[in-house]
């Protein structure tokens, strides 16, 4: 059994603790280590994780939860894997405190770094350490009600690289199936990551704008301007070897979609959340590699600069960062 530290436990960090959890019955789990916000971690501690699926809920207990490497430094938890689910605007504040606190030669000393986290780019920050450094992507879909609390909204499969040891492979693999997710280690995990970004490239920034939920992106009207962010996005993944063909980008796009359509996507929730957004690593990434090879793409460039504007206009508001209900979540139905 791998014991497994999730960095930034939020909500698809949380819901990927319980999926690489040993559980059984009300015991506490020993294997999984959470690490998150202050809030949500006392939260947990206190009335435990509680998840809320489409048939019931479950409510789980860790032993270990931190708020901080410096905790975790404290402990006698020492992780075989670090899965890093923070926001993609936040890594280089993780990897800072990471370092700072002398985890890498002390807890950490081992583990391979798994980032699971939306948009590119992320290994470029990463790989400052000397630790086997991996991605991986995800389409399962999960709210953040309220700390101590996230709800399943749609299943989706996880594929990371393949370059991860075999043992760790067999654990994952054993443990997302077991509880009837899907999981692959993909040699051409390049594609795949490519395959994400078209999707959040069109549903993230579109769903924010228009504060709707996914299935606004199937609007007869949004056709031709969603036809010219995939053939934005495809001709620069061609120059970053990735060679996508537009019309199945299109299929993808509209069957995530469909399958997604009463979604909250994360760039809406940040929104909603008066919170930065990813768009630097989704929309953003596509531009800064536009202008490498000397490319236009200014559908891309629309999306980005209207985000951007938003953010600015909420970070100069008085609503940022809402308090969140105080309020913890029960484990009684």
């Amino acid at each position: 059994m791998e014991n497994v530290m999730i960095y930034g436990a939020g909500a698809i960090g949380s819901f990927v603790g319980y999926l690489l959890s040993e559980v059984a019955g009300d015991t506490l789990i020993e294997n999984v280590a959470l690490l998150g916000r202050k809030s949500h971690i006392q939260k947990i501690i206190k009335a435990g994780l509680r998840i809320d699926f489409p048939e019931g809920h479950k409510c789980l207990r860790f032993r270990h939860c931190f708020s901080s490497p410096n905790e975790l430094c404290s402990s006698n938890f020492f992780p075989d894997i670090v899965i890093v689910c923070v926001k993609t605007y936040s890594l280089q504040r993780a990897l800072d405190e990471i370092m700072a606190s002398g985890a890498l030669n002390g807890n950490l000393k081992n583990a391979d770094f798994m980032l699971l986290m939306n948009g590119m780019g992320n290994r470029e920050v990463f790989n400052q350490i000397s630790h086997n450094v991996f991605e991986g992507i995800t389409s399962i879909g999960v709210n953040f009600p309220e700390d101590g609390s996230i709800e399943l909204k749609g299943r989706g499969k996880t594929v990371f690289e393949y370059g991860i040891g075999q043992e760790i492979r067999h654990f994952m693999s054993e443990m997302f199936r077991e509880k009837g997710f899907e999981i692959e280690f993909a040699n051409d995990f390049k594609n795949h990551q490519w395959n994400k970004l078209f999707v959040n490239s069109v549903i993230n920034p579109i769903t924010a704008l228009t504060r709707k939920h996914n299935g606004i992106v199937l609007s007869k009207y949004l056709e031709d301007a969603i036809e010219n962010i995939i053939e934005e996005c495809a001709s620069v993944a061609a120059k970053d070897g990735c060679v996508a063909n537009k019309d199945l980008v299109l299929d993808l796009v509209h069957l995530i979609t469909s399958k997604t359509s009463m979604n909250t996507s994360s760039m809406l929730q940040d929104v909603q959340r008066g919170r930065m957004t990813e768009i630097d690593s989704i929309n953003g990434y596509v531009i800064s590699l536009a202008r490498k090879h000397d490319m236009k793409v200014p559908v891309n460039e629309t999306l980005y600069a209207l985000m951007k504007s938003m953010e600015d206009t909420t970070f100069n508001s008085e609503t940022l960062h809402p308090e969140a209900p105080n309020r913890g979540p029960s484990c009684k139905p």
